[in-house]
């Protein structure tokens, strides 16, 4: 079970963008644990919260394959899930190709493996590698 109470899952869960990451590197602080525990437990809380109706409850996405090489390659692409950009802010790097890099994000999507919120061009086909989990895949939606 995970060291986070579950009035503070819920709370959790009931944010959304920005503010839930925020939240979730504050409660790995405050509680010593990982960002993929806390997700874990969160994924946890929603299938014992929501009743499944074949009865068993959905696995969570399992990401111990990142430190197996060429493994990511194997896995097929989804469509990019996409998310409001407008709830993100950019990190601060005043540099000029840091300022052209955010002229040419349009979109925002959703690592698949860790959750990490991505800005991305529309251009496509377009490989992406996300710079928190290294998981890397091409879309072409």
């Amino acid at each position: 079970m995970s060291p986070v109470p579950e009035p503070e899952l819920v709370a959790l869960q009931s944010l959304s963008g920005y503010d839930q990451m925020l939240e979730i590197d504050r409660l790995c602080r405050v509680y010593g644990t990982d960002e993929a525990s806390l997700r874990a437990a969160m994924a946890q809380l929603s299938a014992a919260s929501a009743p499944s109706p074949t009865g068993a409850s959905p696995t969570p996405w399992d990401t111990s394959h990142k430190e197996i090489p060429d493994v990511q390659q194997a896995v097929t692409p989804a469509a990019p899930n996409l998310v409001d950009k407008t709830q993100f802010r950019f990190e601060y790097d005043p540099t000029r190709e840091a300022a052209a890099r955010r002229d040419n994000v349009s979109q925002a999507i959703l690592c698949q493996a860790c959750g990490v919120a991505l800005g991305i061009p529309d251009v496509r086909p377009i490989k992406v590698t996300c710079p928190s989990c290294l998981f890397e895949t091409t879309y072409t939606h």
